[in-house]
């Protein structure tokens, strides 16, 4: 009979300030693994940007190749302009979307002693920017 009023009286569970100490010990590994997430996610789409620039780039390459010049816009490597020698589509229409839902710019007057320029302003949507946020184009 002893040995049974033991079991009783011994803890049968866990204390309110434990369950408070693993829940905080757990929201702060989640807030961890969020922000860590998260910056690999922009990090993913700006270097997603990067190679979809340099596509696009050789696309309007191509396009000069065929046609003898360059095109006046993006869109003209998707529909067929009448130039001689189009033999288009050279990109398809879903790859002038930047990942941040924006469509790539084009000039054909450059800003850095090239042909053309392709960029996109990445995620501030603005020209300039730092770090993830820096313009992403074919003269970098």
């Amino acid at each position: 009979m002893k040995n049974r009023n033991r079991f009783k009286t011994a803890q049968q569970g866990f204390s309110l300030i434990e369950v408070l100490v693993v829940m905080t010990i757990l929201a702060v590994i989640f807030g961890m693994v969020v922000t860590n997430v998260g910056k690999s996610a922009e990090k993913a789409k700006h270097k997603e940007a990067q190679i979809m620039v340099k596509k696009i780039d050789q696309a309007v390459q191509m396009f000069n190749l065929d046609t003898g010049a360059y095109p006046d816009s993006l869109e003209d490597l998707i529909n067929d302009t009448g130039a001689a020698m189009w033999d288009g589509p050279y990109i398809k229409e879903k790859e002038l979307k930047d990942p941040w839902g924006e469509q790539y710019l084009y000039s054909t007057q450059s800003q850095h002693g090239q042909s053309f320029d392709v960029y996109s302003y990445a995620s501030d949507k603005s020209p300039g920017g730092s770090k993830l946020a820096s313009d992403v184009g074919n003269w970098q």
